[in-house]
């Protein structure tokens, strides 16, 4: 769980990086569509998964970030080649769970249970049956579509293979490396900024 102030003290430093980006405008206009969902997602459903309360969305976006920059800078180290620009890292592991947001349209993605035999099982929140289904990422891609906000190859790979090889529609891209290889490293990393601060928010819950 977050505090009230550390809520907002996450949402300012959420904005701040999305007013640094050169599509600010845009970005911007998509988020005050969304309302107050944005403050006050959860980044899951389930009690046994990672930040599953209000606020949690924010808090994981903002811990895949700061990965993110991390590991880029350890990849570059160790002799990795960098070949993105921190815009392109910062904005793909901004959106990189965009999806589960839900849709300004549609409404959000989590609701909060309302059935206390699937509270007592940890199911703090349920999906909302009025979104249309896509993965996450194909939400996240397809919202940024509708507010005209232009990306970059390597940010639309990052954001589409942010769930690794856990998304089996991910196979075609992580598994198959002729002929069309993956031309950046940024997937890469932003799947394992992902998986580590999920590991690291699913520790906190324990402790």
């Amino acid at each position: 769980m977050v505090t009230e102030e550390k809520i907002q003290e996450n949402y300012n430093k959420f904005m701040e990086y999305v007013k640094a980006d050169s599509r600010a405008d845009k970005l911007i206009v998509m988020y005050e569509d969304f309302g107050n969902t944005l403050v006050e997602a959860p980044a899951a459903g389930k009690v046994h998964y990672h930040n599953a309360f209000p606020g949690g969305y924010i808090d994981h976006v903002l811990r895949v970030i700061e990965a993110t920059l991390q590991m880029s800078s350890l990849y570059k180290k160790i002799g990795g080649n960098i070949d993105f620009t921190k815009e392109e890292a910062v904005f793909a592991a901004l959106h990189h769970d965009l999806g589960k947001l839900g849709d300004p349209m549609e409404g959000p993605y989590y609701l909060d249970q309302d059935s206390d035999w699937h509270r007592k099982r940890g199911e703090l929140y349920k999906h909302n049956d009025n979104l249309s289904y896509m993965t996450p990422p194909d939400r996240a891609l397809m919202l940024l579509q509708r507010y005209e906000v232009k990306i970059t190859n390597k940010e639309w790979i990052g954001i589409k293979l942010s769930d690794g090889l856990y998304d089996d529609g991910n196979k075609s891209y992580l598994k198959t490396y002729q002929p069309y290889p993956l031309k950046t490293v940024l997937p890469r990393i932003i799947h394992t900024a992902d998986y580590l601060a999920s590991q690291a928010e699913n520790d906190n819950s324990r402790f």
